[in-house]
This record gives structure tokens, sequence and C-alpha cells, in this order.
């Protein structure tokens, strides 16, 4: 791997690291000493051409102050990205608020640093934009992006304003039309630190493509009123060897969506809790002509508060993949309703042709692992207040549920499920009683670490 140095280029109150290459001169510093003159010279020659290296900053003006918070700037953050698409740096200041009433959509872009320490506020009315039909509100594409903000708990952040989206939702509905995700990053060695998103009106980020570190992240999607926040995911996550540190994410749906396509994924260290879905494998198979691929994932180190699922795998009735290789370990529970739950024969309760769907095949799972998990499941106020049927949408299949399940295991079929191993599960209900499983075609010849007599009862896991 080359060796590189650093500067800093500072258009807010924090230094943001930029680096270089130097391989070239590193390599003058192994030539012997009677080289000495001809080594200055080629310093001489590097500091005379550096000008036309020179790295550009775009610094996004704001109107927000002067229009006392009425006008719009997106024509000149759009100017910012077209500007420095190429190697610059987009500078939103310190403590600055910003109005973005239309998407920002910049797909052009090469080893671009966005330095978010302002706040950005998305427009407040709801026909406005659902009239716009926009899938996202920020795309952001191209090789080497950084998103970097900041610490400061004050600024950095996403405004959307989702609450008065969330208390338009009338039951028993499950969000209103015309809701946009609110951001896509695809990017190859890219970095996204400290991105925060307050009251997303529905899905968060979406991240694809490769080499990708994700630090820091914070999202609240926290109900104020009561209202439900539906599909308020917190990140999904499409693409391979990404890392994803110290996150704190309180929403109303997945945490964490492991999408198809996924593949040396690792989840370290987060806090994750309101009325979440925890950490998700899916859900896969939902084109019946696809194959679904997911594997090495990693999920380490996670403390669930109140949530409906700690873990889960969700695949389609029908569909057809493979995934593979995939831990939970190190994790914490408290009041969850369904600390460990697996299901091969997902269906959508709000489509009527869902029941429709041939039973024919599955996305198989092989080397599954949940280790080292602690806490208490909820059994006296289960769910999440997200119904919208009878029975609830998370019950639907399981008309035996005492809410004392540790275990949710639904293999669709004797071969669908194999090398399954739980280990050192210490999850008790809030009850008292003892934990209980659920568990179907988790056969143990291709089980044979599995921890526990498949069977429906009282968990008891095996010395």
């Amino acid at each position: 791997m080359e060796e590189s140095t650093s500067t800093y280029i500072y258009c807010s109150k924090e230094p943001l690291r930029l680096t270089f290459k130097l391989s070239f001169i590193h390599s003058l510093f192994k030539m012997p000493a009677p080289r000495a003159s001809f080594l200055a010279s080629c310093f001489a020659l590097a500091a005379s051409a550096a000008p036309t290296t020179q790295h550009k900053t775009c610094e996004v003006p704001s109107q927000y102050a002067s229009s006392n918070g009425t006008a719009d700037d997106s024509p000149a953050i759009a100017k910012a990205f077209a500007d420095c698409a190429d190697g610059g740096t987009i500078c939103f200041a310190e403590g600055v608020e910003y109005n973005v009433f239309k998407p920002i959509e910049a797909t052009n872009l090469s080893h671009v640093t966005i330095e978010m320490m302002g706040n950005l506020n998305l427009p407040q009315d709801i026909p406005y934009v659902q009239n716009l039909s926009v899938d996202h509100w920020f795309v952001f594409e191209g090789p080497g992006l950084h998103y970097i903000s900041t610490t400061n708990v004050s600024t950095g952040w996403i405004n959307s304003y989702g609450q008065a989206w969330w208390d338009a939702n009338e039951y028993p509905n499950t969000g209103i039309d015309g809701r946009p995700h609110l951001i896509s990053i695809d990017t190859t060695g890219g970095k996204i630190q400290n991105f925060k998103s307050r009251k997303p009106i529905a899905w968060g980020m979406s991240v694809d493509g490769s080499d990708i570190e994700i630090d820091g992240m914070v999202v609240d999607a926290f109900s104020a009123t009561g209202s439900f926040p539906f599909n308020t995911d917190g990140m999904d996550l499409g693409g391979t060897d990404i890392t994803v540190t110290n996150s704190v994410i309180y929403n109303g749906d997945d945490a964490f969506a492991i999408n198809d396509g996924a593949h040396n994924v690792y989840i370290k260290d987060a806090t994750i809790g309101y009325q979440t879905h925890g950490m998700s494998i899916g859900s896969l198979g939902s084109d019946q002509a696809e194959f679904a691929n997911v594997s090495n994932i990693t999920f380490d180190g996670v403390s669930v508060i109140n949530g409906v699922y700690g873990a889960r795998f969700k695949s389609w009735q029908g569909g057809q993949g493979l995934a593979k290789d995939i831990t939970w370990k190190n994790i914490d529970v408290y009041n969850v309703t369904f600390p460990i739950f697996v299901t091969q024969t997902y269906i959508d309760q709000g489509d009527n042709d869902g029941e429709e769907r041939p039973n024919n095949s599955s996305v198989n799972m092989v080397n599954f692992t949940w280790t080292n998990w602690t806490g208490t499941i909820n059994t006296y106020m289960p769910g999440d207040g997200s119904c919208a049927s009878d029975p609830c949408w998370y019950n639907v299949g399981l008309p035996n549920l005492a809410h004392t399940e540790a275990v949710i295991l639904e293999c669709n079929s004797e071969t669908s499920c194999q090398d399954f191993e739980l280990s050192n599960i210490q999850v008790i209900p809030q009850s008292m009683e003892p934990p209980t499983v659920i568990c179907m075609n988790a056969e143990a010849e291709l089980n044979p670490d599995l921890g526990f007599d498949c069977r429906n009862g009282t968990f008891v896991p095996m010395a």
C-alpha cells in the first residue's frame, strides 16, 4: 500500500483531514547519501508543481438568516456540487442554517468531501413534497466520497420535519403517500462520519459501493405525539467491505437492513431502540426471478432497547437465493418482543396477491450464529404500536405466541436452514417465566451445533 501524508483545509472551526500520495518522494528517501543534491532538486520541483494540484473549496452561502428562514438555498448547494465535483470540498458552515427546498442530485462526483457542519432543513409543506414524486432527497455518487460532520449535538443535522408526516397518517394506513427516502450514497473508498438525521420522513440512508467506513451515525425518529413513524429505516446496506461503528438509532423500522448484494459487512458498537425492528437481514427474495446473495455479515456489541425485533432474518415465500456466514454476537436486549427471529415465508400483509405466491423455493440460510446474548423479553406490552390489522402483522402465522419466546426459527423446509449455532443465550421474559422457543424444520442432521432441541416449548440449551 502506498504511504500518504496529510494536510488540512479549514472551512469550519474543525480541521478536515485530507490525504495525498507521495510515493515517488518516499522512494527518494531510499537513495544513497551522495544523491542528496538530486533529492533537493526533486523537492524543489515538487514545490513548484504544487499550484497545479490545488484543492478547490466551495463554501455554500446561506440566505436563511437574511430571509427570516424563508429563502431556498438549493440553487447555491447545487452550484457548489457542480463547481467542486472533482476533488473538491463542499463546506456547510458550522452553526449555519440552510433550506434545501429542492432535491439535490450529484452523480458525477470524484474524491469529494462534504463538510457538513451546518443544519439542512427540508420543506415543511407536505403537499409540495408529495407533488415532486422524488425517490431520494439527496443522491451522491462517485469514488472517494467523504461525508464528514461534527460531534457537536447542536449542529450538523438534516432536519426533515417528519413528525407532521407521521401525524397525518390515518389508521389503518401505514404511512401517507409520496414520502421520499432521505439520502443515497454510492461510493468506493468512502467515509461517512457523524451523519445526523432528525425526524426523517421515512427511509433514511441507503449505502452502496465498496470499501466504506461509517462512524458515529445518529438517527432520531422518536415521535412526540404517539403517531407511529412508519418505515423510518436507519441504514440500508447493499455494498461490500463496509464497516459501521458507534451508531445511535431510534426509529420505527429496521435500524440496520442488509440488502441483496451485501458482502463483508461489520457492524459494531451500536445502541438502537425506541420502536426499532432491530438488526435485519432482508427482506430477501421479493423478486422470484432473481437469486438473492448475501454473505459474511457480523453484528457485534449492539444494545437493543424497546424493539420489536433484536436480530431478524426475513425472506419472501417462494424466493430464491443464499445467505451465508451471518453472525450476531455480544448482543444486549431490553424489553424486546422477539429477540431472535427467522422467517423464510414472509408475505406482504397489505398485498392481496401475497398469499398467492407459490411456496416452491427458499432463500437458503447457511452458517448462522447467535452467541453471547443477554436481556429481557417484552412479555407484558409486546409490539411497537404499528398494528394496522387484527391479528397484528408481527403475530401473523404464530397463533400460539406466549411472548416468552427467546428464539423463533421458521425454516421453510427441512433443507433450507443449515449449520445454525446458538450459544450462551441468556434472555428471559419480564414475567420471570422460563424462556420458550418456536422451532420449525431446523433439522438436527444439518444443524449439529444448534444448541437446543428444535421443538416448540421451553428453551433448554444443551450442555
